[in-house]
């Protein structure tokens, strides 16, 4: 018991700090804030407050009556001068039917004020007709019941005396009746997925409360409840009511008392997810409506598919919408884990876990192995090896404390394999609490997951870098600052033991991006001289869409030399190097002379198993799964049923179109573009390329059919004259940029070329044009003669045709072709909205073209009319509706006025 004359000892007393913890009451400044059915502040340098704030939180947390149901400072009625009972506990929520009244004093009263507050408290209870009074100074308290149903008279002080605080009822009297009761037929039972769905998003909803919670918080609250039941599910003895349920005629304070307790028991037995200083800041109310939910289902008892699906839909819908976190899709997780083909001796590490996706992928995917591979055997055994792959083989590394807790908990649920998440720093640190993650630590042998990009990683960023000293990274040579994902595939290089496998969702800037100023080419060659890159398969631009990123990635499967074929290469590369050959060509030439040179595979997704929306479908070139989403022994037709031929007999794979795949040597692959380029798409197009000749159609590079022109326009002396700027759309079309809307100035002026900076270039009548940050997307066309003389600027490259052989015309559809709609995006570099095409990569293109201009001729007649017969429908369609309108409203050829297309959601 505190001492209740010294504030700070009341404080510190347990019971008033869960209260505290519990929202119940808190002390602001010189006043108490009491949060019960009505908000109330008082001072708190009074004594007497002092010991209010005791007996509050005394019968919330020990006693389980509800804050709700209590009010302070509740006027008397029929007493003279105007009394006000201290606390007053009522039966209902809505605080009608009082049960207990409450005087308190100052500690420390003499027998005759001590008695005059015993009638105090016995005036209001007799006027509020309550049941029971307690006087309560403390240190002393005195428990009794009146009312003419007890039999006492009005004046009785003795015999209905029912001793001190410690015999208010608890919940009011009423013993609370259990339904579940561990071991029994009347225990918790395994769920559906579908059911189990619903009551886990039900409960996070409940938490979340319509975004009155901030959504990553109300996750960790939502973490710690699942904490606590799981603890209940294991430590609960046969016989014994479950704790983590709401028993018949309970309040909320008592479940949430019990509640509390739980996962304060669960945190000290397991230190691993939640810190000693963590508790549960729900309300009561909020408690018991989440129990509620959960009491019934069993998390422990049911089998890691079903909690797998459920979690896989929960957590994809949370983390898009709620949490706006950068989700991987479990279809991405399961192929980036299938290629590494991990079995129950691999070590694994995710280097930026999030919520554990990747892990729990290779969680499942390896106990499916052992369950195939040690079929017939004692079920102890496979057990035990399941086991121990969960808590010795599989680590993760996440910064953001909340969600390393939210991926040790969705790791605990499918039944273990939390207690290797190192959280609270990033993987570029060097001081960490696991031994195995430490840069010098025993290593892994596959890494795998989708580490963020986009983040400049600065020197001196301590809550990056930690202990880690910025020019201890080879990429951060000669940088201030360096991309994230740079740092982190070098830290995961480092990580791997000698022959360990690799697999990382990249963005393709890395692969492609040819300015030394973007290290992209840097780490291409670090990445040569470290391992072999196995493969990069591209996925689509949609990936990542419904997470609100639109990054075009791939994902690369990379294996570390062995420190024999390191030594190797290594003095092969050196004696290159020391003769004179540049460091580029060296790499390719060290593989070729040391017998290391390998094959690559290459492979490029068009579908990935869900809509750019988001929603799941069939259509998925990677992978195929069985109703319980396992990979499927058969992956014929599949990235991953090539691949795996691949691994097969690499040097003999051929390859295939649909799904686009194909395999190249290294050092071919290393010396067909300038900035050795790894992207797939880039590469299978190129493969491809010259199959697209129709016969007797001549070939030719764009860059020999077509010139730079460079028409620089000169404003002096011009500055009233009016000009016209081309802008071309993505369906092909150049049209006259509009003056006056978004940026624009209200008229294309002289004046205001003159005073822009930049230069600004005139096309001509037959002239091609593009962009270059948006070519990918298609726009790109042949300027109509009515724009003869319109102005681009520098980012809308302008070419002329120069091979008389070749019409413009024709060019212009040849140039909105699927076939050049692929090219374009595949020699595109970086990984944005707005990726570049640089010159040399475009003018590299080949073309293919009828030689006679007659035949060109004759293709573009057909072409153009199938465009009118199109115009002339869609006119007959009009009419044939604006016909029908008129039938209806009789308001003739009218037209509605077209919607701003900004103000349509």
């Amino acid at each position: 018991m505190p001492d209740f004359t010294d504030p700070n000892d009341i404080l510190a007393d347990e019971i008033v700090a869960e209260a505290i913890r519990r929202g119940v009451l808190s002390v602001e400044g010189r006043n108490v804030k009491y949060r019960l059915a009505v908000e109330r502040s008082e001072a708190w340098a009074d004594p007497e407050e002092w010991v209010r704030a005791y007996v509050i939180s005394y019968l919330v947390v020990r006693k389980g009556y509800p804050s709700e149901r209590m009010k302070l400072e509740v006027t008397v009625p029929r007493r003279t001068p105007v009394d006000r009972a201290d606390i007053v506990v009522y039966r209902d929520d809505a605080c009608t039917t009082i049960y207990l009244v409450v005087e308190c004093k100052a500690a420390g009263q003499r027998d005759r004020d001590r008695n005059q507050g015993v009638e105090q408290a016995f005036g209001n209870a007799t006027v509020l007709e309550a049941p029971f009074v307690l006087y309560d100074e403390g240190d002393e308290s005195r428990l009794f019941i009146r009312g003419q149903e007890t039999g006492f008279a009005p004046l009785e002080r003795v015999q209905n005396r029912r001793g001190n605080r410690t015999n208010v009822p608890d919940q009011y009297g009423n013993v609370p009746v259990f339904s579940l009761i561990a071991g029994t037929n009347e225990d918790i039972t395994p769920p559906t997925t579908a059911v189990l769905e619903t009551r886990i998003r039900r409960a996070h909803a409940l938490i979340w409360a319509g975004g009155r919670r901030d959504p990553l918080h109300a996750f960790d609250e939502w973490s710690k409840l699942l904490f606590a039941k799981v603890a209940d599910e294991r430590g609960t003895a046969t016989g014994r009511p479950r704790q983590f349920q709401v028993g018949a005629l309970e309040t909320s304070a008592a479940v949430a008392s019990r509640v509390h307790r739980l996962f304060g028991q669960a945190r000290q037995t397991d230190p691993s997810i939640f810190p000693a200083t963590s508790f549960i800041n729900l309300p009561d109310s909020k408690i018991m409506e989440v129990v509620r939910t959960l009491q019934s289902v069993a998390f422990t008892r049911t089998d890691i598919d079903t909690i797998g699906h459920a979690f896989e839909r929960f957590f994809g819908s949370i983390f898009r919408g709620g949490l706006g976190q950068y989700f991987t899709m479990r279809q991405l997780a399961r192929f980036a884990v299938g290629v590494l083909n991990i079995t129950a001796d691999d070590f694994v590490l995710d280097p930026t876990a999030g919520s554990g996706g990747f892990l729990l992928e290779a969680l499942l995917q390896v106990w499916h192995r052992v369950d195939r591979e040690f079929a017939g055997q004692p079920s102890e055994l496979i057990a035990r090896r399941k086991t121990d792959f969960a808590l010795q083989h599989v680590y993760g590394v996440e910064i953001h404390e909340i969600l390393a807790r939210i991926c040790k908990i969705n790791l605990l649920l499918h039944h273990d394999g939390h207690t290797n998440i190192e959280s609270g720093r990033s993987i570029l640190d060097s001081q960490f609490v696991i031994p195995r993650v430490a840069p010098d630590g025993e290593g892994f042998t596959c890494i795998v997951g989708n580490p963020p990009f986009g983040t400049d990683i600065r020197d001196g960023d301590e809550e990056q870098l930690g202990g880690t000293a910025f020019r201890s990274f080879h990429l951060a040579t000669g940088f201030n600052k360096v991309d994230s994902e740079q740092l982190i595939l070098e830290r995961c290089v480092s990580l791997l033991q000698g022959g360990g496998r690799l697999s990382l969702i990249l963005p393709d800037g890395t692969l492609n991006n040819q300015s030394v100023r973007s290290n992209a080419p840097q780490l291409r060659a670090y990445l040569a001289r470290q391992g072999r890159v196995m493969g990069v398969v591209s996925l689509p631009d949609h990936a990542f869409r419904k997470s609100g990123a639109q990054n075009k990635t791939s994902i690369l499967f990379f294996q570390k030399f062995t420190a024999g074929e390191k030594r190797l290469f290594d003095r092969a590369f050196d004696r290159l190097r020391a003769a004179g050959v540049g460091a580029d060509e060296a790499i390719p030439q060290a593989l070729e002379n040391t017998g290391q040179d390998y094959p690559v595979f290459l492979g490029e997704a068009e579908h990935v198993g869900y809509t750019p929306s988001g929603i799941p479908c069939e259509a998925n070139d990677l992978y195929r799964s069985d109703g319980d989403s396992q990979l499927t022994d058969d992956q014929t037709g599949t990235i991953l049923g090539e691949y795996r031929d691949f691994q097969r007999q690499p040097h003999r794979y051929q390859g295939t179109a649909l799904p686009d795949t194909a395999a190249m040597m290294f050092s071919k692959l290393w010396r067909a573009h300038p900035s050795h380029r790894l992207d797939p798409k880039y590469h299978l197009f190129k493969l491809r390329e010259a199959d697209a000749t129709p016969a007797h159609w001549v070939r030719a590079r764009l860059g020999d059919v077509l010139a730079r022109r460079e028409e620089r326009v000169d404003f002096a002396g011009r500055e009233d004259e009016l000009f016209t700027v081309l802008t071309v759309s993505q369906t092909g079309e150049l049209r006259a940029r509009e003056a006056g809307k978004g940026n624009n100035p209200p008229e294309w002026r002289g004046s205001y070329f003159n005073d822009s900076p930049g230069d600004w270039y005139r096309a001509s009548f037959g002239d091609v044009v593009f962009s270059s940050i948006d070519l990918w997307k298609g726009c790109i066309a042949v300027v109509p003669e009515g724009l003869d003389g319109a102005l681009v600027t520098t980012e809308f490259p302008i070419y002329q045709v120069v091979d008389s052989r070749l019409l413009p015309q024709f060019l212009q559809i040849l140039l909105r072709s699927r076939f050049f709609l692929r090219a374009f995006r595949a020699i595109t570099t970086g990984h944005s909205n707005r990726r570049r095409t640089q010159q040399a990569d475009f003018e590299d293109l080949e073309i293919a073209f009828p030689p006679s201009p007659a035949e060109q001729l004759e293709i573009i007649e057909r072409i153009a009319a199938a465009r009118e017969q199109v115009r002339d429908w869609g006119g007959e369609l009009r009419d044939a509706m604006m016909h029908f309108n008129d039938l209806i409203d009789g308001r003739g050829a009218e037209d509605l006025p077209p919607l701003d297309p900004e103000e349509v959601e």
